[in-house]
């Protein structure tokens, strides 16, 4: 699988309250041996130092019982594997606020498990992930914002979003409520498929079609990656910046299933 991430301060601010996370590994079942990953970037928030800690422990605590509950257990629901892992960091936020007088403190989190040609993903708050190839720039994960309500409402454009005075409220994070929980989604990969982690550092500020522009012209991810910071920061770097991008090799084209399929509808 190739794999690479940067994380950048930005121009604005002077602290990086963004963590990230990603890593590359085979994972053993009965059969065999499949190419996985795991992808995770959080973007802290609740005041100095408090967004750093917080994005940072749901890094630490949801990629610790990720990969832990993986390699332990082999196969099973990957699901509720990251379910349970929110939970986790999610207590842990909450529980050092509390003893370290950072009440407040709260992160997003986007998170992937990437196994073969499955993509599992954990989501909340408005860091996003897409999937980029030759045909389209997909967003998988939808914002938890004032601004995404106003869009579905048809109050306003997605364009308008991008530069709403309200565009930073968030409606939910982690580290804010143990009632709290994530969207979970599961979709299909195919051969040439990019995934896309970022914090609204990029996506706030750069628009979809030149991240994929940008994404399919540059020679590998990690160039890519550094491109994408530097278009942010182009575009004045308000916020903290961070992007991990992975591709999954040996995957089954799109082409050849809808091929196979039309083939079976027509005998």
């Amino acid at each position: 699988m190739k794999i690479a991430g940067k994380s950048d301060t930005g121009l604005m601010r002077k602290l990086n309250e963004d963590s990230i996370f990603y890593l590359s590994f085979e994972l053993e079942t009965h059969a065999d041996k499949i190419q996985a990953g795991l992808l995770a970037v959080a973007d802290g928030m609740g005041g100095h130092d408090a967004g750093e800690v917080a994005s940072a422990l749901a890094i630490r605590y949801f990629c610790r019982e990720c990969l832990n509950s993986l390699l332990t257990a082999r196969t099973g629901p990957i699901l509720p594997i990251m379910a349970n892992a929110f939970k986790e960091a999610n207590d842990a936020i909450i529980d050092t606020a509390g003893d370290a007088g950072l009440h407040g403190m709260g992160t997003t989190l986007t998170a992937v498990i990437s196994i073969g040609q499955d993509m599992f993903v954990t989501h909340i708050g408005d860091s996003r992930c897409y999937i980029i190839n030759q045909r389209e720039i997909m967003q998988v994960t939808r914002d938890h914002s004032i601004v995404q309500q106003m869009v579905d409402a048809d109050m306003i454009t997605q364009e308008e979003a991008r530069k709403h005075p309200r565009r930073n409220e968030i409606t939910r994070v982690l580290g804010y409520s143990r009632d709290t929980s994530p969207d979970l989604i599961h979709i299909k990969l195919f051969s040439g498929d990019i995934i896309l982690l970022c914090t609204d550092g990029l996506s706030g500020v750069v628009s979809d079609e030149m991240i994929a522009k940008t994404v399919l012209t540059s020679p590998d991810l990690n160039q890519a990656s550094q491109e994408l910071i530097d278009q942010a920061n182009l575009a004045g770097g308000p916020d903290n910046i961070s992007v991990i991008m992975a591709q999954p090799e040996n995957l089954p084209s799109w082409q050849a299933i809808m091929d196979a399929q039309t083939s079976l509808r027509i005998k």
